[in-house]
């Protein structure tokens, strides 16, 4: 693709912006650091009370990532101005925050009664919440006025999965993809299908083809990054975690996630210094016998109650030739026998001890009957859950630290999502038993 100039960029930033203009906005502005600048430059010389120029700058804003600041230009512009209303929907969908959204595009709707982008994204909003019936009643209607289209085909299959027919969901987003290959929410949800499902090589293939959208795919950087840390590719991981925090600085499943990753990047590291160390330790344990010593050295070794290398290296060249009859020739030989085996004299003297594992933390016990759907959990951590065929709140925290790592493919990641979960509702895990 050829990269677009700032002239491109001012050319579609001064155009009217609609759903048709908008690619080219974000296109220049993507194609290069020099344009995301200039963009922002632009944007704030514009006027917020104005709702057409509110619009743009919050679509602006979200092309950059600058998410908190395009949903206050936005809301400034809602309900009056379409496009502002869509993006803003859009945003909080892609947050979560189904409530919300459902009641921006029901706003938007009774003010744009003929917009089929509002009308899916009340759809959208409304099955999200688990409002299937009334998601439903509204579908059939839309689909009768506006036709079949890539969006109808869209929500058909979403609802089939959120009413459990999966396979006929999977079936529905694949159509969908026949027809626009690069349809955002069908991508993610075919991933999410194909995760579910243990299939993680094609919903890695999927998700890396919504890590360059913008506003970013939040949601798919969070399960990727998931699906990074079952390979053990940290590095990997970590970029999606900082993506989704470049977009939202405070996004508590990132910081967790992000948090676990690196530490887990360090705990990979230092499994491998922990078999080195246990070599080490092996060759510490060497009697000095086993080498060919001079017989004054080795007199001398043993009138100083050194029985092996470990006990060799806690000595000094000072401490050794202050003994009688230990000399220069004979500290030669020694440092000579350490290093075959990569050792020094007074090595034993600089070792470290080892770190405190951190204590847990205390939260207060409430009871919940809540499913264990209610706690948004990542992919990983719900299939993890399915295993041990924990249905709701009330049998989690009956099973403790040590039970729920045992379980395939749930380690540290999972585990803090799980808690931090829980303390959100005043909850722990059970207490281990010793």
């Amino acid at each position: 693709m050829t990269e677009l100039t700032i002239a491109d960029l001012e050319a579609a930033f001064n155009a009217d912006l609609n759903f048709e203009t908008y690619p080219a906005l974000r296109d220049a502005a993507l194609s290069n650091q020099g344009n995301a600048r200039r963009l922002e430059e632009l944007c704030e010389g514009l006027d917020e009370s104005n709702p057409k120029q509110a619009t743009k700058k919050g679509v602006a804003l979200s092309i950059l990532g600058r998410m908190a600041a395009s949903v206050e230009a936005l809301e400034k512009a809602h309900p009056k101005e379409e496009v502002a209303s869509v993006f803003l929907g859009r945003v909080y969908l892609n947050r979560g925050d189904y409530k919300a959204a459902k009641q921006r595009f029901h706003e938007a709707i009774n003010k744009h009664p003929d917009s089929q982008t509002i009308a899916y994204g009340l759809i959208h909003a409304t099955l999200s919440l688990g409002e299937h019936e009334a998601g439903s009643s509204i579908l059939k209607r839309a689909q009768e006025r506006f036709g079949e289209n890539s969006d109808t085909l869209f929500l058909v299959a979403f609802h089939s999965e959120l009413t459990g027919e999966y396979e006929e969901a999977r079936k529905g987003y694949e159509k969908v993809l026949e027809q626009d290959p690069t349809h955002p929410q069908s991508i993610f949800r075919l991933a999410r299908y194909h995760q579910t499902w243990g299939e993680e090589e094609k919903a890695l293939e999927l998700y890396e083809t919504l890590r360059d959208l913008q506003p970013t795919y939040v949601n798919a950087l969070l399960n990727l990054g998931n699906l990074y840390e079952d390979y053990q590719q940290w590095e990997r991981a970590i970029e999606c975690y900082t993506e989704v925090l470049k977009a939202i600085p405070n996004h508590p499943r990132a910081l967790v996630f992000l948090g676990d990753a690196r530490a887990s990047k360090v705990m990979y590291y230092d499994e491998d210094s922990e078999r080195r160390a246990d070599r080490q330790s092996q060759i510490l344990k060497i009697p000095v016998t086993d080498f060919e010593l001079s017989v004054r050295s080795r007199n001398c070794l043993n009138k100083m109650n050194v029985r092996t290398l470990g006990d060799l290296i806690q000595m000094t060249e000072h401490e050794l030739l202050a003994h009688k009859n230990f000399g220069e020739t004979s500290l030669m030989e020694v440092k000579q026998m350490l290093a075959q085996k990569g050792l020094r004299l007074g090595q034993g003297k600089m070792e470290g001890g080892f770190v405190a594992p951190p204590k847990p933390v205390e939260v207060s016990e409430e009871t919940l009957q809540e499913p264990i759907e209610s706690l948004d959990l990542s992919v990983r951590s719900r299939k993890c859950m399915e295993r041990l065929g924990i249905t709701s709140i009330g049998q989690l925290i009956t099973r403790s630290e040590p039970e729920l790592l045992q379980a395939k493919n749930f380690g540290q990641t999972s585990l803090n999502e799980i808690k931090m979960r829980l303390e959100e509702r005043g909850l722990r895990l059970k207490d281990a038993s010793f």
